[in-house]
């Protein structure tokens, strides 16, 4: 019998378990890469079917708690907990409220000039030069009129400048609004002109932050998010498009690093 679980009686039985699981993988009981006793110990343990058991197991596994192998060296094991796995589970919740491209400029605009600022004070030559590079890769795609969706670069631009800031709850926002913008310019598929002007505004936001200068690189940021705002806005109504269908994208494929990010 493992002592860090008890016993459970409930109509909702498989929900218990898992909630149980998931309180001593959180408080570190249980630790990534660590495996689980076996079904027939936990289905003891919990006093419940081993149908119950892989009913909370499997929830476990599609939570990003646990990943289920199979065979002789099989078992429930638990995993690092995977920002990506995250966001799409914040991503399928969202994707049903109807977002807006004001509504995720709106939270942009509210952390990245903060972000941004906070970085130039904290900013070290291995992250300049990081940015630098990804500008110069940014300026080769563009120069060779590589389609929009292999344009993989830009996207850590913005990762690399919230890293610095060391907040995992600011990292995990940022990350997230990031990806859904990419997945609206795969929608919008705005012009090569439009991607110029993404990469001018970074090279803007690379000097303010070579000189460790916070208010500029603030100024510019919000600058660079209003501007990528109204050119959004304006290319979806050239389109003629009344909603930005985050769904349509979500449901090809999953929310990910590729693309352009802006």
């Amino acid at each position: 019998m493992s002592p860090m679980f008890k016993s459970v009686k409930s109509d909702k039985v498989s929900e218990h378990i898992t909630e149980q699981i998931r309180k001593v993988i959180f408080e570190g009981a249980l630790k990534p890469g660590d495996k689980l006793p076996s079904e027939k110990k936990l289905a003891e343990t919990f006093h419940v079917s081993k149908a119950t058991l892989r009913e909370a197991l499997r929830s476990l596994e599609v939570l990003g708690f646990l990943e289920i192998r199979k065979g002789a060296s099989g078992g429930a094991f638990v995993t690092e907990i995977d920002m990506r796995k995250a966001r799409d589970s914040f991503t399928n919740f969202l994707l049903f409220k109807n977002l807006s491209l004001s509504n995720l400029s709106e939270v942009r605009l509210l952390l990245e000039p903060y972000v941004a600022e906070k970085a130039a004070l904290e900013i070290t030559e291995e992250d300049l030069k990081r940015l630098e590079n990804l500008n110069k890769e940014c300026e080769y795609v563009l120069k060779h009129d590589i389609p929009i969706e292999s344009r993989k670069n830009e996207i850590e631009y913005h990762k690399i400048i919230g890293n610095i800031c060391g907040n995992p709850i600011l990292m995990f926002i940022l990350d997230f609004v990031e990806n859904l913008l990419i997945d609206t310019k795969e929608i919008l598929q705005p012009s090569k002109e439009f991607s110029q002007k993404v990469l001018n505004a970074h090279k803007r936001i690379y000097r303010a932050l070579r000189k460790r200068d916070p208010r500029k690189v603030r100024e510019e940021m919000i600058k660079h998010v209003k501007e990528v705002e109204k050119d959004l806005m304006t290319l979806q109504k050239e389109r003629g498009i009344e909603e930005i269908d985050l769904q349509r994208v979500s449901k090809k494929r999953p929310i990910s690093l590729g693309s352009m990010g802006i």
